[in-house]
């Protein structure tokens, strides 16, 4: 094919986010509102979406294949942070915005941007390239493209909430933990130890009889055993939280569809036609189809919500790191362009194209099926998370400055992803003739 052909399948698969995204902005929908579509969205559509692609596309054999995406989603998001790193230190941002633009490049959008630009291109009757085998359709393909970008959803989810908002929280000070320094006092060697919930004292000297050195003895271990008992349950509990904010229901649902691929039995009862489980799984299809132009209509909304860039009080963070000023702003938004449009999608090609060319055996999938490529290249390229807002608010830091970096890399990524879909379309096209 030439390169119009290309371009044209990858301007077609793109410009329904456009229309879709657009009207969205224009709707200008009110918080309220917004609110109100995105629990719907994640409580129902984005959960029946994802559990209805990957219980149909994805085989357990399949599954097992795909061990190189988690780690190529780690080695992509180091590319990411390192790039952050050294670029802000070359542009001079503060610590604090750097990392709010660490969290942009490492987190990518997976679901809103891959999904509708997957099925544009399996429409296209140019795309036939891209067919496993003569028994594959272009349904077959989407679906199997959808559940390799899923299993990047499922890293996204579990690392979004816990490393995204522990690189954007600020170290604390010492004025600002006091219990820190009272735990490591707690370690210190000290002659006598004082109980301080019971008033026990537990002093031991040459004086005391044989009885109270008995009792202190007692006292000591008994309050030693509650105080290891009472650390081990604020332990337990810090994990819990930090595994219930990863619960979202999109990635029960993917955790579900999961184990529907690892138990066959389970997979052929769901999927059989004319059983009443395969009813519900279609119920469960239906609502996921409104999950992309919800998606899409909020992200566009949300792009029209001016929001103010003032800095909100943080913790640990002075008041000169929280302020950026718009020059600073403008170089955060051009370092996480390049970082999300040409750092990482080029480190993505350079390693895949690598494992293709020197060790096919390392990956088969990779060279048995085009999708696979053109699918981790697109998501290397998709524009930052919509959720970085939401990772702001919950550290109260940078909210106005996310929304920006938001609306810059969405307003450019439309245009970008059109030329850079084009060049994966064209990589694949060699993959697939075994060039």
């Amino acid at each position: 094919m030439s390169v119009i052909n290309y371009i044209a399948i990858s301007t077609q698969a793109l410009s329904s986010i456009f229309f879709i995204g657009a009207t969205g902005y224009f709707l200008k929908l009110g918080s309220r509102e917004l609110q109100v579509l995105a629990r719907i969205n994640v409580s129902v559509f984005t959960p029946s979406l994802l559990f209805s692609k990957i219980s149909r596309s994805l085989v357990r054999e399949t599954l097992y294949d795909l061990w190189l995406i988690p780690i190529l989603y780690l080695v992509l998001g180091a590319a990411g942070l390192e790039w952050t790193r050294l670029g802000g230190r070359f542009f001079g941002l503060t610590d604090a915005f750097r990392r709010l633009c660490s969290v942009a490049v490492y987190f990518s959008n997976v679901n809103t941007i891959l999904i509708p630009i997957i099925e544009g291109i399996a429409a296209s009757p140019d795309s036939r390239f891209l067919l496993r085998d003569r028994d594959d359709t272009p349904q077959k393909m989407a679906d199997r493209a959808i559940a390799y970008g899923m299993i990047i959803g499922i890293m996204n989810n579990l690392l979004r909430w816990s490393v995204g908002v522990a690189i954007m929280t600020p170290p604390k000070s010492e004025d600002s933990c006091p219990a820190t320094s009272r735990e490591s006092s707690a370690y210190a060697p000290s002659p006598s130890f004082e109980g301080a919930a019971c008033g026990i004292r537990t002093t031991v000297d040459e004086h005391t009889d044989l009885l109270a050195e008995e009792a202190a003895r007692t006292s000591s271990s008994a309050v030693s055993r509650s105080t290891a008992s009472g650390h081990m349950r604020l332990v337990c509990t810090r994990i819990w939280n930090a595994v219930r904010q990863c619960l979202t229901p999109p990635l029960c649902a993917v955790v579900v569809a999961l184990l529907v691929v690892l138990v066959p039995p389970l997979q052929h009862a769901l999927l059989q036609h004319g059983s009443y489980t395969y009813c519900v799984w279609m119920a469960i299809d239906t609502c996921g189809q409104a999950c992309i132009p919800a998606t899409l209509l909020a992200l566009g909304a949300q792009l029209a919500i001016k929001r103010s860039p003032e800095p909100q009080s943080s913790q640990g963070v002075s008041t000169t790191e929280r302020y950026v000023s718009e020059r600073d702003q403008n170089r955060g938004i051009v370092l996480v362009v390049l970082g999300r449009f040409v750092v990482v999608p080029l480190c993505c090609c350079i390693v895949l194209l690598s494992i293709h060319r020197f060790a096919p055996w390392l990956v088969p999938l990779l060279r048995a099926d085009p999708m696979l490529f053109l699918t981790l290249a697109i998501v290397s390229a998709t524009p930052p998370a919509v959720n970085l807002l939401t990772v702001a608010q919950k550290v109260k830091m940078y909210e106005g400055e996310s929304a920006r970096i938001l609306s810059y890399s969405y307003a450019i990524g439309m245009f970008v992803l059109s030329v850079e879909v084009s060049v994966f379309l064209y990589l694949a096209s060699l993959l697939s003739s075994g060039a």
